[in-house]
């Protein structure tokens, strides 16, 4: 297996972060912020691109998905402190920085926020604020359930438990059926790709390991105002987006700060692909 556990990093207070890494072990470090609902395994993606590039990529479970334990109110800025507790054992300087949809909204608030530890920043269809300006950008299908993370998150908790449950119960297999039937073509066929569909099952699987875990992390990212400026970012962003992916707009938008804009072919997932991972971990490694 080409994905590699660390030992598990203790912050102030005893909270624990589960930890691995993939790619050249004595390569550059780049920090890998993985999927809402997924966990640190997503990582293995990146693999092969990494080794290619001598990087060495290290992902941690964010609280409450995978292995690590669920932090009381949470809210995104505390990815300062887990991101800086993490590169203190590791002992690195400043990293690049890599986060897919809800990962990638966490590393704008690490950039953003942080900029003695976050070299460079790029994002992959990194998922969007739930403020007025951004929602008129999204479509309803997005910002209909954004507004009500923000506005009755009891009641989005309560549908997320439905839409996101996972298993091979009844319940389990419908809700997959439902989120299969409203992928992108390209996003379907990716997901297809053996190597892609068996570390993001996987990555899922273990994600879901404490229940709820893609609704308390949603709620996290659109039930409250991020605590950042984006317009402050004092580092350089690249922004990957999907070109049928529902947050793309977001990404776009970005551009007004300054980020450099990338468009693959396809949605959500569909930049699970040698091409497109390559290119992320190019950049991520920059100076």
């Amino acid at each position: 297996m080409s994905l590699r556990d660390l030992p598990p990093v203790t912050l102030p207070g005893g909270r624990s972060l589960a930890l691995c890494e993939v790619g050249d072990p004595t390569g550059r470090s780049v920090v890998y912020l993985h999927g809402t609902g997924s966990s640190r395994l997503e990582v293995e993606l990146y693999d092969e691109a990494a080794r290619a590039r001598g990087v060495r990529m290290v992902c941690w479970d964010r609280p409450g998905s995978g292995r690590s334990p669920a932090q009381q109110g949470r809210t995104m800025r505390d990815v300062v402190d887990d991101a800086r507790a993490v590169l203190d054992v590791l002992d690195t300087g400043r990293v690049g920085v890599v986060g897919l949809s809800g990962g990638g909204s966490h590393a704008l608030v690490l950039a953003a926020a942080a900029p003695d530890l976050v070299r460079h920043a790029v994002v992959v269809n990194a998922g969007p604020p739930a403020e007025p300006d951004v929602l008129a950008l999204l479509p309803a299908s997005v910002s209909g359930p954004m507004r009500l993370a923000r506005s009755r998150p009891w009641l989005f908790r309560r549908l997320g438990g439905l839409t996101q449950r996972r298993g091979t119960d009844l319940l389990g297999r419908v809700a997959e059926a439902v989120r299969r039937r409203g992928l992108d073509p390209t996003d379907a066929a990716v997901l297809e790709r053996p190597e892609v569909r068996r570390v993001l099952e996987a990555a899922a699987e273990e994600g879901s390991l404490q229940p709820d875990a893609w609704t308390a992390e949603a709620l996290v990212i659109w039930g409250e105002p991020w605590g950042v400026r984006l317009e402050d970012l004092a580092v350089p962003l690249d922004v990957f987006v999907g070109s049928e992916d529902p947050f793309r707009p977001f990404g776009e938008s970005l551009t007004r700060v300054g980020a450099r804009l990338h468009v693959f072919p396809g949605g959500h997932v569909s930049g699970c692909v040698p091409a497109v991972l390559d290119h992320v971990v190019s950049v991520a490694a920059r100076d």
